[in-house]
């Protein structure tokens, strides 16, 4: 790739638009639903989507590569425990979100679970958040790299992952449920995110324009044509 095309994919990737709410979790819900998911997971999705993009500009990337990732059939996820853990394995290679949020619903239940080969990312925190307050659990997330904390009260906290972390069987994504919050730096409150909330629906979202794009054209596709032409 030469300097000046270069510098024109760079541009073109910063280039925003903007949208509403309501546009963000209506496109992610047609796109999800497009790309073989139910109505219900597309729309529990879709909202984590909205939400990631709103407060972190990260849900329309996560979006893409969700889409991408058609599930293999109906099959639920594989549990098998291992030296204190619970291990979650996916057959059907969903998306990390979809594959994500069974996943830590099981831990805020069972305990101390790894999806193997998961990396953590803005959008899965965000996720884990409504199900820490929907489970009334201290929910910690480490890849052996950074570590997200999320709490029944809605603060999100991140940190760099402890030397001092046990190391699971297998390399990948650790969900832990915890007795205490550790000392972090918030990244958001449950009371920033009502404010953020609001501008939003009052000034809408500034979204990378590439990415609405995509994602636009991917939600077309569960659009149904109307054939009463000649009727």
């Amino acid at each position: 790739m030469t300097a000046a095309r270069a510098e024109r994919v760079s541009a073109a990737e910063t280039v925003q638009t903007r949208v509403s709410v309501r546009e963000i979790h209506e496109v992610s819900l047609r796109a999800l639903r497009a790309s073989g998911l139910s109505s219900g997971e597309a729309d529990y999705l879709a909202e984590v989507i909205a939400t990631a993009e709103i407060h972190e500009a990260a849900g329309l990337d996560a979006l893409t590569i969700e889409t991408a990732r058609i599930p293999a059939g109906r099959v639920g996820l594989r549990l098998e425990h291992c030296d204190g853990y619970a291990v979650a394995h996916d057959p059907a290679s969903r998306g990390p979100l979809q594959a994500f949020v069974p996943a830590c619903e099981t831990a805020a239940v069972v305990g101390t679970l790894v999806v193997p080969g998961m990396a953590g990312s803005p959008v899965l925190d965000w996720a884990a958040l409504d199900i820490a307050e929907r489970a009334g659990r201290i929910l910690s997330l480490s890849d052996g790299g950074h570590r997200t904390v999320v709490t029944p009260g809605g603060d999100l906290l991140r940190l760099p992952a402890g030397r001092d972390e046990p190391r699971p069987p297998v390399a990948g994504l650790v969900i832990r449920p915890l007795s205490e919050v550790p000392d972090a730096q918030v990244i958001s409150t449950a009371a920033e995110r009502k404010q953020r909330n609001r501008e939003a629906v009052t000034h809408g979202v500034s979204v990378k324009a590439p990415l609405w794009t995509l994602a636009y054209s991917i939600a077309r596709g569960f659009l149904i044509p109307d054939h009463r032409e000649g009727r």
